[in-house]
């Protein structure tokens, strides 16, 4: 490397300021740092695939784009090289002054300041200095917003327009001749210096953009780490090369590599015996089979859908596939969305023990891992990996890792909002994927996180008009990645799976390296209607395809009937028909649409039943939510785990059993949903083999049988549960439903057989309603229309924009963005539609006014003294946090937070862990007030909310 002489006039450049020892560190050190940190991660922690997208702009020379990611992150601080940032350190500047770099004395001085942030002067820099090299300023731009966007977020066009001309700010003479110089160092140490020619006309990517920002302020961030890269001593230090400096402070944070996994053996059943840990005679399913095949057959990454039916084993499809694919396309990760905590936390387990499977078999695991969503910390399986990746042997070598318990840990760099992305598996809430969607601050890191994985969507049929907008939009920015993505369903309308398709399609033509030159492929006439199930449909570069995969040959028939009873009134119907079902014993679900409907019906049962009722809804506290998903895994789960089932039993639940848990129920009751969704309900009915056709059933339930509920069918059209088809669902989709079910009462549904059938009538183009509801149905549709284009229109308030042609840069990409993207319940709500609903600490109190954790807790967390004088200690706070409880929206105001936070002693403010929480306080039976409503929270059954006048 060519040494590079500086003047000491640069050499007097400050990047950071003097520390309590007097050291300080020189700009030509720190921008030396931040290169060779970049270079290193180019080398030793990317993903192959995402060196390989970036390369993909130089035509594919992985050479020419390390040299651009060097000389780009080594140029990131550029902009500290001027009179509005130096004048911040009075000793430092002074000796700038000293040595012809003239600047204020004060920085009252200089009041335009605020104009000129280093981000925005280094974006003009560097652009200028492109410019004096013959380049065109719009190909300099996408250069220099790689600068302008490294703390996160990109100029806008205000910030684009202004700065040039306030000299002052940039400064003059000897300043121009510092940054000249500096420029010129990085350009050379970089190897650009020598490319700067072959490179002027190039049109940059937005992905190539978007991915380098991400990769400059994860270097940055290391070079700026004074424990790893200490500041140097002495007023003017020597400039000379340290090999080294930043070898020895990587290999000090240890930072896991890219995932590189072998892709398994050949034979897919193979694959799948070492993975799930299958009997030695146990054949993958025909549609796990496809779905492997199709990822080794593929010529390029691209979007696969896998519909199958409910327990079919479509995760371990998607786990197989991916480990196929990441060895094909040198993919350094995996990330797997789902539609709540509690799938998340469920998947979590699933997905550690695969990664142990595959680190038995001696492949190169070790890497980071992370559950991701605001209640993380309370996953036992999750913080134990923290721990261990808290131990000097973290990501060490074999030996190492082979001491530790699994494969992966949770490496303690990677942790937090900013980086938790960053780790090599995640998995999460799709709330992570959809924030990929959403102009937020370091929304580029998030990029980056997912450009080097394999995405697995599960459940991707539980999203509503808003989310799924946002998934779309993220689907469009994949498929400019080239990122392989498999998304999970029991099945998907028509109409949107060809969006999904459509939308990665999109992307993928003006992804890196641009446009591919090509007329995107017609979505082929078999995506729509009903082209078979179980159906794999999938995009391979520029073609689009669909395969109907034979069954498994699971089948279960399910009697179907109604309930009865009215739409409101059914409980004497619901108590009757239990009362003879279960009279020789089992297990029965009921599924409402509301908490309330859970409460109520569970009231009665309990009355009816005692002792045999159990509740689950989402207003529990997290550890009692957390106990009760285990504990109904311990009774009604896999044959394997559910060893104690119970003789007779009922679960009132609400929509968190149709997607949460592997439950297994011998009757359901269920309030009319949307028709996918009361056929994942069914998909709860004899979801296990017990015993030789079902002899450990009762005798009258060894056939499966469901019930409607919710809805009136006697009449035309039926009368519907208000809260349900007013807030939750909608009336159309419930009258639609009704239509396709309505001809199946007193017959059955066969699943898998009737499932997709179902639902492309459903929601396809065809009228499917008698004609005398054909003027309810048409109403419903124009406000469902109405709503739906509003809600759409609503959710691109804060969209970042699509992928555009190579060569404009991404200036003003998060203008007018909502700041860090965040795990808890606030949000959530900018991807998720409405409100966001409040979180609260719920805590008990004494007749003598003392506060303590809930009573009931268990290993010794209940009833612990709180302090309301003082901050809580973090033991004590992490306990305090398990109790949080998201309320019901109608305490989403102004008067129920104000009550609530005045109630909240000012001391917990400092406390980390709960201070985003005001306390909700309850007496020894569970009593509070909020907002003159009267409510009421036991472990049992959760919180109930009464009227007013109660």
């Amino acid at each position: 490397m060519e040494e590079l002489e500086l003047s000491r006039s640069a050499r007097a450049v400050w990047a950071k300021s003097t520390n309590g020892e007097g050291d300080w560190l020189p700009l030509w050190r720190h921008m030396d740092d931040a290169a060779d940190v970049a270079a290193w991660l180019f080398d030793h922690w990317l993903a192959s695939s995402v060196v390989r997208l970036l390369a993909a702009e130089f035509g594919g020379d992985v050479v020419a784009a390390r040299c651009a990611v060097m000389f780009l992150a080594g140029a990131h601080d550029v902009g500290k090289a001027t009179p509005a940032f130096a004048v911040q350190d009075t000793g430092l500047a002074q000796r700038m002054r000293e040595l012809g770099l003239y600047m204020p004395t004060e920085k009252r001085d200089l009041p335009d300041r605020n104009l000129a942030h280093h981000t925005v002067t280094g974006h003009h820099l560097l652009i200028g200095w492109l410019v004096d090299k013959g380049w065109r300023k719009s190909s300099a731009r996408t250069w220099g917003i790689v600068l302008g966007s490294h703390h996160g977020v990109p100029l806008d066009s205000d910030s684009e327009n202004t700065p040039t001309f306030f000299p002052c700010l940039y400064g003059t003479g000897t300043w121009e001749t510092v940054q000249r110089e500096l420029l010129e160092r990085v350009a050379v140490r970089s190897g650009a210096a020598e490319r700067l020619d072959q490179w002027r006309e190039l049109k940059l990517s937005a992905a190539f953009q978007v991915l380098v920002t991400g990769l400059v302020i994860v270097s940055d961030w290391i070079a700026s780490n004074e424990d790893l890269l200490p500041f140097l001593s002495g007023e003017l230090p020597e400039v000379h090369e340290e090999p080294r400096r930043v070898s020895r402070a990587l290999e000090e944070l240890r930072l896991p590599g890219a995932w590189r996994p072998s892709g398994g053996p050949d034979s897919v059943a193979e694959l799948f015996r070492t993975r799930f840990q299958l009997p030695d005679d146990a054949q993958p399913r025909p549609v796990q089979h496809a779905a492997c095949e199709l990822a080794r057959t593929a010529s390029e990454p691209g979007l696969i859908i896998v519909e199958a039916p409910m327990g079919e084993g479509k995760t371990e499809a998607a786990l197989a596939a991916s480990e196929i694919m990441a060895a094909r396309w040198g993919l350094g990760g995996l990330l797997v969305a789902l539609p709540t905590q509690a799938t998340s936390d469920a998947m979590f387990d699933r997905v550690v023990d695969w990664l142990d499977a595959m680190g038995a078999e001696d492949q190169q695991v070790g890497g980071a891992v992370t559950l991701s969503h605001g209640k993380a910390r309370f996953n036992r399986l999750f913080q134990g990996l923290v721990r261990q990746g808290r131990r000097p042997s973290q990501v060490g070598s074999d030996e190492e890792r082979h001491r530790t318990s699994h494969a992966v840990v949770a490496h303690s760099w990677l942790s937090g909002r900013k980086k938790s992305q960053l780790a090599n598996f995640m998995v999460g809430t799709i709330d992570q994927l959809l924030f990929a969607g959403l102009k937020s601050r370091h929304l580029m890191l998030r990029h980056l996180g997912l450009a080097g994985k394999v995405v697995v969507l599960d459940e991707v049929h539980a999203y509503d008009v808003y989310m799924n907008s946002y998934l779309t939009k993220v689907l469009t920015w994949l498929g400019a990645y080239r990122v392989p993505v498999l998304a999970l369903s029991a099945t998907l309308p028509a109409d949107r799976r060809r969006a999904l398709l459509e939308a990665y399609q999109q992307g993928r033509e003006y992804g890196s390296g641009g446009a591919s030159g090509q007329e995107p492929a017609a979505i082929p006439d078999e995506v729509d209607g009903d082209p078979g199930y179980p159906l794999l449909s999938w995009s391979d570069g520029n073609r689009v395809d669909t395969k109907h995969v034979g069954p498994s040959g699971r089948r279960t028939e399910v009697a179907l009937d109604s309930l009865g009873g009215g739409v409101d009134e059914d409980l004497d119907a619901l108590v009757s028909l239990l009362r003879d079902s279960l009279s020789d014993g089992g297990c029965a679900v009921v599924v409402r649409n509301t908490v309330g409907r859970v409460l109520e019906t569970a009231r009665r049962l309990e009355r009816e039943f005692p002792g045999e009722i159990t509740v689950a809804h989402s207003r529990f506290i997290t550890a009692d939510r957390m106990r009760k998903d285990s504990e109904l895994l311990d009774r009604f789960g896999a044959p394997d785990r559910a060893v104690r089932r119970p003789q007779r039993h009922i679960v009132v639940a609400s929509q968190v059993i149709e997607q949460s848990l592997d439950v297994d129920f011998d009757l359901l009751v269920t309030d009319l949903a949307p028709v996918d969704l009361v056929l994942q309900r069914m998909g709860r009915l004899h979801r296990h083999q017990r015993g030789v056709e079902q002899r450990d059933r009762p005798a009258k339930l060894r056939s499966a049988r469901a019930y409607l509920a919710g809805v009136d069918l006697t009449q035309g059209p039926p009368a519907l549960e208000e809260a349900a088809a007013r807030h939750i669902y909608g009336t159309y989709w419930l009258l639609r439903s009704a239509a396709v079910l309505q001809p199946r009462l007193g017959g059955e549904v066969v699943l898998p057989e009737d499932i997709a059938t179902l639902v492309q009538r459903a929601y396809g183009p065809d009228q499917v309603e008698p004609a005398d509801w054909q003027e309810v149905v048409s109403d419903a549709w124009k406000k469902w229309q109405e709503s739906s284009e509003e809600r759409e229109c609503r959710a691109r308030d804060f969209q970042v924009a699509a992928p555009t042609k190579p060569g404009k840069a991404i200036i003003g990409w998060i203008s007018a963005n909502v700041g860090e993207a965040d795990d808890g319940s606030q949000g959530q709500g900018q991807v998720r539609d409405g409100a966001p609903s409040l979180e609260v600490i719920l805590l008990q109190h004494d007749e003598t006014g003392n506060w303590f954790t809930p009573e009931w807790l268990s290993q010794g967390t209940g009833k612990l003294p709180v302090p309301r004088e003082e901050t809580p200690a973090d033991d004590l706070a992490q306990v305090m946090a398990s109790c949080s409880l998201r309320l019901p929206l109608a305490f989403s105001n102004a008067e129920a937070e104000e009550e609530l936070w005045q109630a909240t002693p000012v001391a917990w403010e400092d406390s980390p862990l709960i201070y985003r929480l005001p306390v909700l306080l309850v007496d020894q039976h569970g009593w509070a007030r909020i907002a003159d409503r009267q409510i009421r929270y036991t472990p049992d059954t959760g919180l109930e909310v009464y009227d007013s006048a109660n």
